[in-house]
């Protein structure tokens, strides 16, 4: 199979170190006579760069589960938090309306606002919730004031609790760029270690040498593209998922369709994954991949795979979960 994308180098490059064994062994089979690349490079340094690419892509799942999840606490404690606030503000609508405090009570901020901005109405009712728990002065009120048994400490604690769901979103965030960026600086190496291997088996084998012309296929053959589908898609609230439909290929190697989600407004292969592989025959496909919580963005193609590894993607489709 060709390279067409992140995910096909460790097979691409399986093919390769099995041919490459295959190669070494008519070349005699002992280090010595080993084929070796420019630099010195070995099938087993070729086996461990593909093994570090694996392992990247591993653990890029594990840095998206983390992303994943902490957007999930992130929106979680920023709703809570918001229905505080507005509890808050109704206790000084109720309770306090002829004071001073009635004007200075901060109005509640949108969930999807910027950390700076979110954080800043919450800090505002801190300090006038710690102001009118010290007035003492107020007719007809008793400080503190507290919504039922909830006071300003557990306010102040859960605005800290804000804080650090924040700071554990950007570290997830953090890590997945730097995986991703690791990875990335892997895969050029990779692809012209895999060129410079086909250009020595034709200079050492010749050009009609079995082993030469059985040598694994780098990259797509000219025309052999399938043409794209055209995706379209939409948040269903009854199925707490997104569902898509496409048209249908009719290309006749169809192998199958491979639907992929990128965190965010923007389609980005760096970031995606794989979120379903659907059979020829059906056009049609759900998930919640990358819509945990309301308020969340993803952006999702469906790419034609054909038997002979070849690939093409749709057209971009962007879901918001309500």
């Amino acid at each position: 199979m060709p390279l067409t994308d992140i995910g096909s180098y460790v097979p691409v490059m399986d093919e390769f170190s099995a041919h490459w064994t295959v190669t070494n062994a008519i070349l005699g089979g002992t280090p010595a006579t080993d084929l070796k690349l420019e630099g010195g490079v070995t099938l087993a340094m070729f086996i461990t760069l593909r093994n570090d690419i694996a392992a990247k892509l591993t653990a890029e799942e594990g840095f998206e589960n983390a992303r994943q999840i902490a957007a999930s606490n992130r929106d979680a404690l920023r709703t809570a938090l918001k229905d505080r606030l507005i509890q808050f503000r109704g206790l000084i609508r109720g309770l306090l309306s002829k004071t001073k405090y009635a004007a200075a009570a901060p109005t509640a901020p949108d969930v999807t606002a910027a950390e700076s901005r979110f954080m800043a109405a919450f800090d505002d009712a801190a300090d006038l919730w710690g102001r009118i728990d010290a007035d003492a002065t107020i007719p007809g009120f008793t400080p503190p004031l507290t919504i039922l048994t909830y006071g300003r400490t557990p306010f102040v604690a859960d605005i800290a609790a804000m804080r650090a769901a924040f700071l554990a979103l950007t570290t997830a965030e953090n890590d997945l760029e730097i995986n991703q960026e690791d990875r990335d600086a892997l895969l050029p190496v990779a692809r012209e270690r895999m060129v410079q291997y086909r250009v020595m088996v034709a200079a050492l084998l010749g050009p009609n040498h079995p082993q030469t012309l059985s040598l694994p296929v780098l990259f797509p053959a000219p025309g052999s593209t399938p043409d794209p589908v055209t995706l379209s898609g939409a948040w269903n609230g009854a199925a707490a998922a997104a569902i898509f439909n496409w048209t249908a290929s009719t290309n006749p190697n169809l192998a199958e369709y491979e639907i992929r989600m990128s965190p965010g407004a923007t389609y980005d292969e760096g970031t995606s994954t794989i979120v379903g592989n659907i059979l020829p025959g059906t056009t049609t496909f759900q998930t919640a991949a990358g819509l945990a919580t309301s308020g969340d963005v993803a952006s999702f193609k469906v790419f034609v795979r054909l038997t002979t590894g070849n690939v093409a993607g749709s057209n971009t489709v962007t879901i918001t979960r309500p």
